[in-house]
């Protein structure tokens, strides 16, 4: 399988992805395949959403006019906590400069002149050419270049007693903070007591905001606290947060999945592909670093259950094996294991 093709199939189950998780979020798309069991984290999706929607801009789009009636709902502190490069970092503040800008507005956007020769400016989508004259002034403040963008105003509310939007309930009973992702890491992972470090991992906050959020929680009585060796580990009462969001019992509640270490692993996986001399390169060369990027992402495909230490080809041989690990890592992410 060459790079090219394997990058067309990743880019279409990843844009897939993004549609059922926000088309059961309030964003207007076709009705998804399946409903989805797995509490959903909002900043990681909208993250991902911003980068695979550069090949799909009504993707990229619909989502923002989602952000534009919902950002109440969304961290900003999170979601630059979560912008792990530069990259990230550009794409979150022009959409964050945009849908500002959209609330406040009441008229359509002023055009801007042509660009001009020599200006630094990029192409936001990856699918449609460069923009030439009458560039949106927010993401061009950002570097990036697109038509002017207005909201569509499909977007609705997201139904918060769905599974997926868990964090989103969570977030209209406890603020949206810190405490309200400790309490969705606690009451969604399935076991008697949680690590620290799996509870800040979770959170997307810094860890001293994070044990903050725990004191406070343990402090108000509703978690409890025991040290085992080196680290502190936390519990909750389930059936009691089941009754009080009036849940019929615990198995009600949403199952949790690490969407961050997923989401981010899986970006790592399509920016790569999309390079376009890696079908020029040697297979060897290819496979070399197809296996240098699996070392670096392997810690976040471990948590989520891929196991890429497991497999032994050697050279030009390994592409095959890469291939079968970023398969893997798409099927987990979109729950058909």
């Amino acid at each position: 399988m060459t790079a090219a093709t394997l990058k067309d199939e990743v880019a279409g189950a990843l844009r897939g992805l993004a549609w059922e998780q926000w088309s059961q979020l309030g964003v207007s798309a076709a009705t998804p395949r399946r409903r989805e069991e797995r509490a959903a984290d909002p900043e990681a999706l909208l993250l991902f959403t911003l980068d695979v929607g550069r090949g799909e801009p009504r993707l990229f789009d619909e989502v923002l006019d989602w952000l534009v009636h919902n950002e109440a709902l969304i961290s900003v502190h999170r979601l630059r906590n979560l912008s792990a490069n530069p990259t990230d970092r550009t794409l979150v503040d022009a959409a964050l400069d945009w849908s500002s800008g959209a609330r406040r507005r009441a008229r359509p956007a002023a055009r801007t002149p042509p660009i001009a020769h020599g200006t630094a400016l990029e192409p936001l989508f990856t699918s449609l050419p460069m923009p030439r004259r009458d560039v949106d002034p927010a993401f061009a403040r950002h570097g990036l270049a697109r038509s002017p963008l207005q909201p569509s105003g499909k977007s609705q509310a997201p139904r918060l007693h769905d599974p997926i939007a868990f964090a989103l309930r969570l977030r209209r009973l406890l603020g949206v903070g810190v405490r309200a992702e400790v309490v969705r890491t606690l009451l969604t992972i399935r076991a008697p007591m949680v690590s620290g470090r799996i509870i800040t991992a979770s959170a997307g906050f810094a860890q001293r905001n994070v044990r903050e959020g725990l004191t406070q929680l343990y402090e108000a009585g509703v978690i409890t606290i025991a040290n085992v060796s080196d680290d502190r580990q936390y519990a909750i009462r389930h059936d009691d947060w089941a009754a009080l969001l009036r849940l019929d019992n615990t198995p009600e509640l949403p199952f949790h999945y690490d969407w961050i270490s997923s989401l981010r692993a899986l970006t790592r996986i399509l920016r790569w592909l999309e390079r376009p001399d890696l079908d020029e390169l040697s297979p060897y060369l290819r496979a070399s670093q197809a296996r240098t990027l699996v070392a670096e992402i392997e810690p976040d495909l471990q948590r989520v259950g891929v196991a890429p230490g497991v497999y032994s080809r050697h050279g030009p041989d390994y592409w095959d094996e890469f291939v079968e690990i970023v398969r893997a890592a798409v099927r987990h992410a979109r729950g058909s294991r």
